[in-house]
């Protein structure tokens, strides 16, 4: 018979858990503040790779994180964008990595995770993860129906033939 205990979560992910049981009891989002400004001096991925760090309050966890940041060439920054790709990061671990898009909707700067497409397999953004307790929630599979991403429907990524795919 399989086991169906899972891996035991990384720090990240164990921030995360704590974070959405916290938010779940207390019903109560930590209060993480603005997010970071975009100074001249800074290249668009480092900020965007700050942001991240900021929402999911990665610099709080006691020890270093790494982020992988480059451009995304098959999503676009803005819906129906051509010019500019969004950012792709991705946080690696000794057994996963945890992969996420960064694009703009009509307010902010908002991150999806990336996950096989359930119907074509193609990486994807499938949930909207914008703070630590998302994350969680997600990794717990908490909040009924999780919402997930406006952009799962409309990402260039899926097959043609995908039906998961927005026409």
């Amino acid at each position: 018979m399989p086991s169906t205990t899972r891996k035991p979560f990384n720090p990240v992910e164990a921030a995360a858990v704590q974070a959405a049981v916290k938010r779940a009891q207390t019903s109560q989002a930590s209060q993480i503040g603005p997010d970071p400004a975009l100074h001249s001096q800074d290249t668009e991925l480092r900020w965007v790779e700050a942001v991240l760090r900021h929402r999911l309050s990665l610099n709080s966890l006691g020890r270093p994180v790494s982020i992988r940041t480059k451009d995304d060439d098959t999503h676009p920054l803005v819906a129906d964008g051509r010019h500019f790709p969004a950012v792709a990061l991705s946080i690696p671990f000794a057994d996963r990595t945890l992969s996420f898009l960064a694009t703009y909707d009509v307010r902010r700067l908002t991150f999806d995770l990336i996950d096989p497409c359930g119907r074509c397999g193609k990486p994807v953004p499938t949930e909207e993860i914008n703070s630590l307790e998302d994350l969680g929630d997600y990794l717990l599979q908490a909040r009924d129906g999780l919402g997930g991403s406006p952009r799962l429907r409309t990402s260039p990524a899926h097959a043609e033939d995908c039906l998961a795919r927005g026409n």
